[in-house]
């Protein structure tokens, strides 16, 4: 009965104890919150005096702006007064936000932005007299006097700040110090708490001598434990021997790579040999048919029938084409052979080096070729060249005859995210290049077909071509990991869109 009445004690004194010190974590979060309002008060009497200066600045900065255009007439000086005083309403609607638990500050609010709404509005004023040669000196007097008075409001309602600020700096104050006082009395509740777990713990103790019984039955669950541990044991072992094996399948799988590596290096240097063979052995023939037609025109063109003449021409025409074929192909097979050395490069250079490699041509259409400012990529400098020229010299080849090409070329760093392609990692940021063309164009349905190998949209006798330079440009394309696609409709121009990883 006594050893009864002592439990019901203890459990009395452990239930106070938890009590305790509920309410006195109630208590401390309840002063931290306090503490954190009070601290977001000061916080926000910063706030203010920092959104007046940034009004008061913005309001000088549109008037030295008309004034340094009013001195210097240069236009980098001429800031929209709509979109001044657009910003300006948006500095004092954050005042007044901030504001909202202060009447005098309010009432200040809003005398200050009718003031300097009547300021924006006498600058205006003046900059129209100024234009027609009218501004009187007592108007520029009555401008300052209005730019004296919202500096001397601005001042007063920063002196109205300081005051709230040293309030609020004392009611943290105050409220800091009782801080201390409370953690002292959540720590000591914490004592009494674990003395009392203490006593549990012993009790407990007393408690486990009488479970000495069931020994014997946790010592036989340990026996079959271990049986259990011991199968595990052969079963890793079976594990480790199947581990063996695969390693020796890797190794052997390893060697198998190592002869295609070495294959891939024999093939290479073919591929080598076959590219010497195309750029001289091969064209060495062209050459010489061109030139020999060439020749029998001039020399021998008084003693060729009409037919003979245009034969020698058809020939002379199909060995250009031949040989136009084969640089292509060649230039085709070196995007894939050629070593990748990627480098950080400024686009706007390599379009610069474009641009002359076509002066010629933009000259005799009148072409226009615009480059906004480009960004910064990482890039295989040789092939992204080669890119853009093909992609600038398809713009203006299937340019309209009656129309001079208006080409436009500019870039932008966006997520990969925001383009809805699996060929992009959304977490990438990548140089989304678009050029844009007022040519001729082509239909939507071809707008892969004109990717392929040897495909032509128009007549080879109107339009020269190989139908090999927008395969050459798809391929660098992917090895810089990117994306190209193009959109167009018929006699409306087309627009190509180039995605490059940017880093």
């Amino acid at each position: 009965m006594i050893k009864k009445a002592q439990n019901s004690n203890i459990e009395i004194i452990f239930l106070a104890a938890i009590a305790t010190l509920i309410f006195f974590a109630f208590l401390s979060y309840t002063k931290i919150q306090n503490l954190i309002a009070e601290s977001e008060l000061v916080n926000r009497t910063s706030v203010v005096k920092f959104q007046l200066e940034k009004t008061f600045v913005a309001l000088i900065k549109t008037e030295s702006n008309r004034r340094g255009y009013m001195l210097t007439k240069d236009s980098t000086f001429f800031y929209p007064l709509e979109e001044s005083i657009t910003k300006i309403n948006l500095e004092i609607d954050a005042i007044d936000s901030l504001t909202k638990d202060n009447p005098l500050q309010q009432q200040n609010v809003i005398v200050l932005r009718a003031a300097i709404n009547d300021r924006l509005e006498m600058l205006q004023d003046n900059f129209i007299l100024w234009q027609s040669s009218k501004l009187t000196l007592r108007s520029r007097l009555k401008s300052k006097a209005l730019m004296d008075d919202i500096d001397k409001l601005i001042d007063k309602m920063k002196s109205e700040e300081d005051k709230l600020l040293l309030t609020r700096i004392a009611a943290f104050d105050k409220s800091a110090s009782v801080a201390p006082i409370i953690t002292i009395g959540l720590i000591t509740s914490s004592i009494i708490i674990l003395i009392l777990l203490y006593f549990k713990i012993l009790r407990d103790l007393k408690i486990a001598n009488s479970l000495k019984s069931n020994l014997e039955q946790q010592t036989n669950q340990l026996f079959e434990t271990n049986k259990e541990l011991a199968f595990q044991n052969e079963e890793k072992e079976k594990r480790a021997a199947e581990l063996v094996i695969a390693n020796k399948e890797l190794a052997f799988q390893n060697e198998e790579k190592e002869k295609r590596a070495s294959e891939l290096v024999n093939v290479n240097k073919e591929l080598e040999s076959f590219n010497y063979i195309s750029s001289h052995d091969l064209q060495e023939p062209l050459r010489k048919i061109r030139t020999f037609a060439s020749r029998l025109i001039a020399d021998e063109s008084q003693n060729l029938s009409y037919k003979g003449k245009d034969y020698v021409l058809r020939m002379e025409d199909a060995a250009s084409r031949m040989q136009a074929l084969i640089v292509d192909l060649l230039a085709y097979s070196r995007t894939t052979s050629t070593e990748r050395k990627f480098e950080t490069a400024n686009l706007n250079t390599i379009m610069e080096s474009v641009k002359k490699d076509f002066a010629n041509t933009i000259a005799e259409k009148n072409a226009i070729i615009e480059v906004e400012q480009m960004c910064d990529a990482h890039i295989i400098p040789f092939q992204f060249r080669q890119l853009m020229d093909n992609i600038i010299g398809n713009a203006l080849k299937f340019s309209k005859p009656d129309l001079p090409p208006h080409i436009i070329v500019k870039s932008r760093i966006i997520k990969g995210s925001e383009i809805n392609n699996q060929k992009l990692l959304p977490e990438k940021e990548y140089c989304h290049i678009t050029v844009t063309d007022n040519g001729i164009g082509f239909e939507p349905q071809y707008k892969d077909h004109i990717f392929e190998l040897f495909k032509r949209l128009h007549d080879k006798e109107k339009i020269k071509g190989t139908g090999i330079g927008l395969t050459i440009v798809k391929k660098i394309v992917e090895n810089h990991k990117g994306l190209i696609t193009a959109t167009s409709e018929l006699n409306k121009g087309a627009t190509f869109d180039i995605y490059i990883p940017a880093n």
